[in-house]
């Protein structure tokens, strides 16, 4: 797992190589800023995902519909090299695996975290970034359980590129179609150890 350090309720990622061969002295995660961040100048492989960063994160975040965050270089502040959304979601307690169900209470639906979307521009292409960004992602959704229950982190991967990556990182199936989840308790566990499950 990456080395992180909080900095003003920010994640902070030690140095990195951007695709171009040029070091970055750090990664930085913070919310996404309209005044701060250049929006427009994202760009990833998935054109819904650039829409919604260039059109709707702001109008979202501003409905409190979900919470939006976004790495950017430190030594360039504005500029948008990946980004994540958390958001509230629950999930169905049949659905679940029953030996991982046994172990929570029997209550019908149960609390989770959306991580609803997650995308690195193009430009930073083999850089890392979706690991990262994920790595930041369990992070704040962890964080937020001593706060607000959340059995799961779950995730909607729109293709089986994003749904290898996910399965890459512990994520497995939530009964059928292609939603996945992530218990906390194991993410709590991996990083205690020192690393993403």
């Amino acid at each position: 797992m990456p080395e992180m350090n909080g900095r003003r309720g920010d994640i902070e990622f030690s140095s990195q190589s951007d695709k171009l061969g040029t070091m970055i002295t750090a990664w930085l995660v913070e919310p996404l800023s309209a005044k701060k961040h250049r929006r427009h100048d994202f760009s990833c492989e998935a054109p819904e995902l650039t829409e919604f960063l260039r059109n709707r994160a702001g109008a979202e975040m501003e409905a409190r519909a979900s919470a939006c965050f976004v790495m950017v270089p430190q030594d360039e502040a504005s500029r948008i090299a990946g980004f994540f959304t958390l958001s509230a979601a629950t999930i169905r307690l049949a659905r679940l695996p029953p030996t991982w169900a046994t172990q929570l209470p029997e209550y019908p639906n149960l609390p989770a975290t959306l991580l609803g979307r997650l995308a690195r521009d193009q430009n930073f292409r083999g850089a890392g970034l979706g690991d990262l960004l994920l790595v930041s992602a369990l992070r704040r959704a962890l964080d937020s359980t001593t706060q607000v229950g959340s059995v799961a982190v779950v995730a909607d991967p729109k293709n089986a590129g994003a749904e290898a990556f996910y399965q890459k990182h512990g994520f497995r199936n939530l009964g059928g179609g292609r939603r996945m989840f992530l218990p906390t308790k194991e993410i709590a566990a991996a990083f205690e150890k020192g690393g993403v499950a």
